[in-house]
C-alpha cells in the first residue's frame, strides 16, 4: 500500500551569504517510515549559526543523527507510542558526538558548529514535537493553522541556542500529542516573517493556505519542489531576509482528500 504522506524540502541561500560566497548553512531531512495507514513522518530542520564557520556541517550532522535516531527507534519498537523527551535528547546527544569527532578533526571548537533543530513525528494517531532555537513547525487539520513551539530568543538579542551549547538540554522543547495532522510545515528562521503572526502568535494563514493547496493538488512533485525553490529565491521573498531559507511541507493525503469529500 502506498504511503499517505507526500512532502516536500526545498533551501535557498540567503543573499547575505551569497554576497560573502558562503555556503547555504541550513539543512534538512525527511524520512516517511513504517506501511500503509500505520505510517510516521520523520522530519527535522536545522539553521547553522552564521558566525560558525563549520555551521553547514553541523546542521547536516544533527538532521542526520535526529533521522537515523528515530529509524532505529522505529525497527526497535516498531512505532514511536512510548516515545519520550529522554529518547529525542538521546539522538541530539549523538549529534553532537559526530560534531565533536567532526570538530576533532578540523583541530576547532565545537561553537563552530553552533545550529538550531526543529523535528517532528507525526503518525496518524500520535504526534511528537520538539525544538530547540528558532524556526517554527506549523500544523494544520483541514485547513486551520497552529504553531507548536514558538521560536525560541538567546540571551542577547539577536540571538537563540544551540545543540552545540553547553546545558543544551534545558532548552530542548518536547510535546507529544494523542493526533494526528492532515498538513506539516517546517521552517528554519529566514522565513519566519512571512510565516508568522508575531503579535498574535499564530501562524500566518495566506502564507500557509495557497503552498498546501499547491502540494493537495498536484502530482508532479518534482516541478513543484522547482516552484518552490523559485518562491524561496523571489524578490518578495528575499527583500523580508537576507538569511537562509529552509522550508517542508507534508500532507497526509487519505485524511486530506476524506475531508475534502466530506466538505
Amino acid at each position: 500500500m502506498p504511503s499517505p504522506w507526500r512532502f516536500i524540502a526545498e533551501s535557498r541561500r540567503g543573499p547575505s551569504h551569497e554576497a560573502e560566497g558562503t555556503p547555504c548553512q541550513d539543512s534538512s531531512r525527511a524520512r516517511v517510515l513504517g506501511d500503509g495507514e500505520r505510517t510516521f513522518l520523520v522530519a527535522c530542520v536545522a539553521d547553522g549559526a552564521g558566525s560558525a564557520k563549520y555551521s553547514d556541517t553541523g546542521s547536516s550532522l544533527a538532521c542526520h543523527a535526529v533521522v537515523e535516531g528515530a529509524t532505529a527507534f522505529h525497527e526497535e519498537h516498531g512505532a514511536f507510542v512510548d516515545l519520550k523527551r529522554q529518547d529525542v535528547l538521546g539522538w541530539l546527544g549523538a549529534a553532537r558526538e559526530k560534531i565533536a569527532a567532526d570538530a576533532e578533526a578540523r583541530e576547532c571548537g565545537v561553537r563552530e558548529y553552533a545550529t538550531t533543530l526543529v523535528g517532528v513525528i507525526a503518525g496518524p494517531q500520535r504526534s511528537f514535537f520538539f525544538q530547540i532555537g528558532d524556526g517554527a513547525i506549523i500544523l494544520g487539520n483541514h485547513g486551520v493553522f497552529g504553531v507548536v513551539f514558538w521560536p525560541q530568543s538567546g540571551e542577547y538579542a539577536n540571538s537563540t541556542n544551540f545543540i552545540t551549547g553547553k546545558g543544551f538540554e534545558e532548552f530542548v522543547e518536547f510535546q507529544a500529542v494523542d493526533s494526528g495532522f492532515t498538513e506539516v510545515a517546517m521552517l528554519t528562521d529566514g522565513l519566519e516573517r512571512l510565516a508568522l503572526e508575531f503579535d498574535t502568535h499564530t501562524a500566518f494563514h495566506p502564507f500557509c493556505a495557497p503552498l498546501f493547496r499547491s502540494l493537495h493538488n498536484t502530482d508532479d512533485l518534482e516541478g513543484l519542489a522547482g516552484d518552490l525553490r523559485g518562491f524561496l529565491a523571489s524578490e518578495s521573498v528575499s527583500t523580508r531576509s537576507d538569511d537562509d531559507k529552509t522550508l517542508i511541507l507534508a500532507s497526509r493525503l487519505r485524511e486530506t482528500a476524506a475531508a475534502n469529500r466530506a466538505g
